[in-house]
């Protein structure tokens, strides 16, 4: 059984072993991983540590202000670097996840070294954890924080050394961790990407494109609470090629008993990241309308899960399924697709059984505030197939 406070007496020693007097930079984005990563390393060397925050552009709102305000908070003064108008134009215009990710990584590391050679460092801190690690060597995705794992030399590259302390625990152990080391709200704080909105953002970025996304995570997390939830962004645009549409509305008609003709399937002209066997699978996405006399049809959420196993187990073209849960669509730029699960280690991962009120009131929520939203789905895939995140 996994046991906090041996762990955090073992690293300290081993950190203070292997850095001895020398300065580290910690790369501290505010989330659960970092922020452990980087109170742990100053528990260790005190004063030699210098957090660093760099704004990407993909962040939440206010998450610059808050991840300061957080650190001020621990005794830790952050150095935050506005690297946003970097990011954006080395990332626009490109289109696959793999390649977006691995951008991130060429940028965010180069930003890093700049900084760690302007504080004379020759060592860095990240919050890298096992499904990282796991997931990169195993081809699911591109981590961004994985280099050493996958053969990039981070000494010969970017000019340090980088620790990861907490490189083969999971997300439960992490917490655990932190709630030893008495970190204020960390523990419970909901998880981010790295990345950040970058792979909430499905396919090609746009300045507007980003801007309602962060408008939309803002809606989604006040209105959430419990299991981990957020929402990504896709452009409403579909794939006219596509001609799986029918067997799915031929699945979703058996299943419900209902005539396929109240069935809709729309399948957006774009890829999303997935898992089929202990592969990256990158393939489409299913999205759902059905209606009834009254309006929207709404089953219980275990029924609509019950429908993404059929589908994916029928059309291995689709990685993820998605159900409207807007009352009045409109005619708009892009697709909104909320997401919540339930998960101990991030390996796998449930989807959460939401109420239908709930699921309305966020749609309504939503389609009020984002003006430039056509509609919203609800992500009924568990992980497998999909992956969390979708890029």
């Amino acid at each position: 059984m996994f046991n906090p406070e041996d762990f955090v007496e073992k690293t300290l020693r081993e950190i203070r072993a292997t850095v001895k007097e020398e300065r580290v930079i910690a790369a501290c984005s505010g989330g659960v991983d970092s922020v452990t990563a980087t109170f742990l390393m100053h528990k260790a060397i005190q004063n030699n540590l210098v957090p660093v925050f760099i704004d990407t552009g993909f962040m939440r709102l206010n998450e610059p202000k808050e991840v300061k305000l957080l650190l001020r908070e621990l005794k830790l003064p952050i150095k935050i670097v506005d690297a946003k108008k970097r990011f954006l134009e080395a990332l626009k215009g490109l289109e696959n996840a793999e390649e977006k990710r691995k951008k991130f990584r060429e940028i965010f590391y180069s930003v890093l070294s700049e900084n760690a050679r302007d504080e004379g460092c020759n060592f860095l801190v990240q919050g890298t954890i096992a499904p990282d690690w796991i997931e990169t060597k195993g081809g699911i995705k591109t981590q961004h924080n994985i280099l050493s794992q996958i053969g990039i030399n981070p000494v010969e590259r970017f000019g340090f050394q980088v620790l990861e302390p907490l490189a083969y625990l999971y997300k439960d152990q992490v917490r655990a961790v932190a709630k030893h080391l008495g970190i204020p709200s960390v523990p419970e704080k909901q998880p981010f990407p790295g990345p950040g909105l970058l792979v909430r953002a499905i396919g090609r970025i746009s300045d507007e494109k980003i801007e309602t996304l962060k408008m939309a995570t803002k809606l989604v997390e006040e209105s959430m609470e419990g299991d981990q939830c957020f929402v990504a962004i896709a452009d409403d645009k579909d794939d006219k090629d596509e001609k799986g549409g029918d067997k799915i509305r031929g699945l979703t008609s058996k299943l419900f008993g209902i005539s396929s003709k109240h069935v809709k399937v729309k399948v957006p002209k774009c890829l999303v990241t997935g898992v089929k066997g202990d592969l990256r699978a990158y393939k489409k996405l299913a999205a759902l309308t059905i209606t009834s006399d009254s309006g929207l049809f709404k089953p219980a959420v275990e029924r609509l899960v019950q429908l993404q196993v059929e589908i994916a187990s029928n059309n291995p073209d689709f990685t993820r399924v998605v159900y409207n849960i807007t009352e009045k669509p409109k005619r708009g730029k892009y697709l909104l697709f909320l997401r919540s699960v339930k998960t101990r280690d991030y390996m796998t991962a449930d989807v959460s059984s939401v109420e239908w009120d709930v699921l309305t009131k966020i749609a309504e929520k939503l389609m009020d505030e984002c003006i430039t939203v056509s509609a919203v789905y609800y992500d009924i895939t568990p992980k497998p197939p999909a992956t969390v995140e979708y890029e």
